[in-house]
């Protein structure tokens, strides 16, 4: 029992050395000495990647994480992405951001990979501009601004493909009984390590295989940015359909198309706007009815008007109005434009029923964030009202409309949640919370109706957030 004792004490007495030798002194340099190593967006493979370092490629490390993981500063080449709706350009290269707590997104060489962060970004922070791009963000596709990596933002690199390049820390890491020496051998090719997740498989004979798959979270948002972009591209057809005359619609069709979509679709919201659709189409299915009725009375009463022409002693008939007319078509009982205005119906129809997974209303539930503590995120989105003013009703989309929201504007009573004003509905439905920017002040219109510009998006579980550029007195049509 004795030796037994003496022997367990001199191993500990041994090992300690070795437990306290590792590197403590941070931060350091180390180069890459395998021939290629996979630098990531956060502390574990199932984060993107960002970049693949060479041989002999010099990093700094910032702290050794659990799992094999080095903190390292973002290498040469490294960069980074943000929203250029909030950033004000002083330059071609040079910007600020615009607005307080900006995110900004790891970007990758590896495709539009974009939904992880660390940093938020603060009122009037200086950045450098390194391209402009529009890629697909989990709210939809969005104009985004590549920037140098933000300062304090970092990468993570596997610490097995790393050797300090001072002698000192080497020595140091080779005393550590739980790190890879630095004179041990090194696979060849490669290194991904723990395990290959994210990256794309070898495929002998086959072309354009990607280096690296796209993440999870990416996959989802192109899968959805598809079945939206399929969404408007049916709305859009529907709409030129209606603008032809009537006797060339195919509702029939219109229907299957969107049926097609609604069993495909991987949102339930929408499948839920398809669902919004066919009413549209049982309106004008019930329009179309009504011309053939009126197509079978305007050919009756000409039958008659040829007849009694025919036994006229003065060989003719009292004329028909222009527009009963049944030459021009099926069309002649409508109004002059007629066709337009319905397809403009439609496009109203289709605004005022906005897929809540559209483009411009999303919230972005597949961000993922490294294990660091540079912060959390909510989703955000935008959307916008039409409002209409006593020069005549502005319409949804059309080049008059420079307005995001129209109501009357009102102190908050729950100021807690917003600026402490609110855009309200003549019915006193709160439509929004008001923030102005610039020299924009909303006392000088409160308790009027205005017509609001700006930029407008939602804030995860809370309402809708205008951020105030001009405001104009106009008069709401109830």
């Amino acid at each position: 029992m004795r030796a037994f004792n003496f022997v367990t004490f001199l191993i500990a007495t041994l090992a300690a050395p070795c437990v306290t030798a590792q590197i403590k002194t941070f931060p350091y340099e180390a180069k890459v000495v395998v021939d290629e190593v996979f630098v990531r967006s956060g502390a574990g493979d199932s984060y993107y990647p960002t970049q693949k370092l060479p041989r002999e490629t010099v990093v700094t490390v910032h702290r050794h994480d659990p799992g094999g993981w080095y903190m390292i500063d973002p290498p040469q080449g490294s960069f980074s992405w943000i929203p250029e709706r909030f950033v004000k350009r002083m330059s071609d290269t040079e910007g600020e951001v615009a607005e307080e707590s900006v995110i900004a997104f790891v970007g990758s060489d590896f495709g539009d990979e974009a939904s992880v962060f660390q940093r938020r970004l603060k009122t009037g922070e200086k950045i450098t501009i390194l391209g402009q791009r529009q890629i697909i963000m989990s709210s939809g596709e969005q104009s985004m601004l590549q920037i140098a990596p933000p300062t304090r933002e970092r990468r993570w690199i596997p610490g097995s493909a790393l050797v300090p390049t001072d002698a000192d820390h080497r020595a140091q890491l080779n005393a550590d009984p739980y790190a890879v020496p630095g004179n041990a051998a090194r696979p060849d090719g490669v290194q991904v390590f723990p395990s290959n997740a994210g990256i794309a498989p070898a495929t002998a004979g086959v072309t354009n295989v990607p280096l690296v798959a796209p993440s999870a979270a990416l996959s989802a948002a192109q899968q959805k940015h598809s079945e939206r972009q399929q969404l408007a591209d049916i709305d859009r057809r529907f709409g030129e359909m209606l603008r032809q005359d009537s006797s060339t619609w195919n509702l029939d069709a219109i229907e299957t198309e969107y049926r097609m979509l609604q069993e495909n679709v991987t949102q339930k919201s929408l499948a839920g706007t398809i669902d919004m659709r066919y009413p549209a189409i049982e309106r004008y299915r019930r329009r179309l009815e009504k011309l053939a009725e009126l197509r079978q009375l305007t050919s009756a009463t000409e039958q008659r008007d040829a007849s009694l022409v025919a036994r006229s002693p003065y060989g003719f008939a009292k004329p028909l109005p222009p527009a009963m007319t049944a030459a021009a078509g099926p069309e002649s009982v409508m109004a002059a434009g007629q066709p337009a205005q319905l397809a403009q119906e439609f496009d109203l129809y289709v605004q005022n029923n906005p897929d809540s997974t559209s483009d411009l209303a999303m919230s972005d539930p597949a961000v993922v964030f490294p294990n660091s503590d540079f912060g959390s995120r909510s989703g955000v989105s935008e959307a916008g009202n039409s409002p209409s003013s006593t020069a005549g009703v502005i319409t949804p989309g059309s080049p008059q409309n420079r307005f995001v929201g129209a109501g009357i504007v009102q102190r908050a009573d729950d100021s807690a949640q917003g600026s402490g004003y609110v855009l309200m509905s003549p019915t006193g439905k709160v439509l929004a919370d008001l923030r102005t920017t610039g020299n924009v002040s909303l006392d000088a219109y409160l308790g009027q109706q205005v017509g609001v510009q700006g930029t407008r998006f939602s804030e995860q579980q809370k309402r809708d957030v205008i951020e105030v550029t001009a405001l104009e007195q106009v008069q709401i049509r109830q």
